[in-house]
C-alpha cells in the first residue's frame, strides 16, 4: 500500500511539473514601419477609395508557423515561432497601411468588403504571392518577395498588371530581423502599386488641376 501511494505521488508530481512548464512560443505580426522608408506623399489621391486584396499566398506559407530557408535554400518550419494572425491577412493590412501612406490617403480598405464600400471602390488591388521568406539566424542575408498584382477599376477593368520581385536585406539577427525585413519589402511593393495608381490618366489630370 505504501509503495502504491508513493507511485501515485510521483505521478501527480510529474503531471504538476508538466503543467508548470511555461509556453515558450513567440508570436509575430507584420505592421507598418514608417521609419523604414514609408514616406508619406502629399494627398494627391485623397479622393480615391482603394481596396487591397484578396491576397493569395502559396501553400508552404499558409500555416501559423514562420517559414524560413537555410543556407542551402531548404525550407524550415518553426513550431515555436508563429504568426499572431493569418499571414495573408497580415500582408493585406500592412500593404493597405503602406499604400495609404504612399498616396497620402486613408481611404484604403482590406478585402473582404461588402455593401456600400464595395460600390465605392475606385480601384481594387488583388495580389498573388509566389514567394515571401528569408533566412533566420544571422544578419547579412535577405528576404525575397515575389508578387504578381493587378489594378482594377470599379467596373473590373484591368488598368495595370505587374510582377514585383525584390530582396530586402536582413539587418538584425533572429526572427525579429526577418519580420522587419518583410515589413520593408511590403513598403517597397506599395511604392510600385501606388505609382501605378497615380499614373492612371484620370489621376494625372486631377493632379494637374
Amino acid at each position: 500500500m505504501r509503495r502504491r501511494r508513493f507511485a501515485i505521488v510521483l505521478a501527480l508530481g510529474a503531471v504538476l511539473a508538466g503543467c508548470a512548464v511555461s509556453d515558450t512560443t513567440r508570436y509575430y505580426a507584420l505592421g507598418m514601419l514608417r521609419e523604414s522608408g514609408g514616406t508619406q506623399r502629399p494627398a494627391t489621391g485623397s479622393g480615391l477609395t482603394i481596396g487591397v486584396g484578396p491576397v493569395v499566398i502559396p501553400g508552404y506559407l499558409d500555416r501559423p508557423q514562420l517559414v524560413t530557408r537555410d543556407g542551402s535554400g531548404a525550407l524550415e518550419i518553426w513550431s515555436l515561432h508563429r504568426w499572431a494572425e493569418p499571414l495573408d491577412n497580415g500582408i493585406a493590412a500592412t500593404l493597405a497601411d503602406a499604400l495609404g501612406s504612399r498616396l497620402g490617403n486613408d481611404r484604403v480598405a482590406v478585402f473582404p468588403w461588402r455593401g456600400m464600400l464595395a460600390r465605392a471602390l475606385d480601384y481594387q488591388v488583388p495580389l498573388a504571392i509566389a514567394r515571401f521568406d528569408g533566412t533566420a539566424g544571422s544578419a547579412g542575408t535577405a528576404v525575397t518577395l515575389d508578387a504578381r498584382w493587378r489594378v482594377l477599376t470599379r467596373d473590373g477593368k484591368e488598368v495595370a498588371f505587374s510582377r514585383t520581385t525584390l530582396t530586402e536585406p536582413i539587418t538584425d539577427a533572429g526572427f525579429p530581423g526577418v519580420v522587419a525585413a518583410m515589413n520593408r519589402s511590403i513598403i517597397r511593393l506599395a511604392a510600385d502599386i501606388g505609382d501605378a495608381i497615380q499614373a492612371q490618366p484620370a489621376n494625372r489630370a486631377a493632379v494637374r488641376d
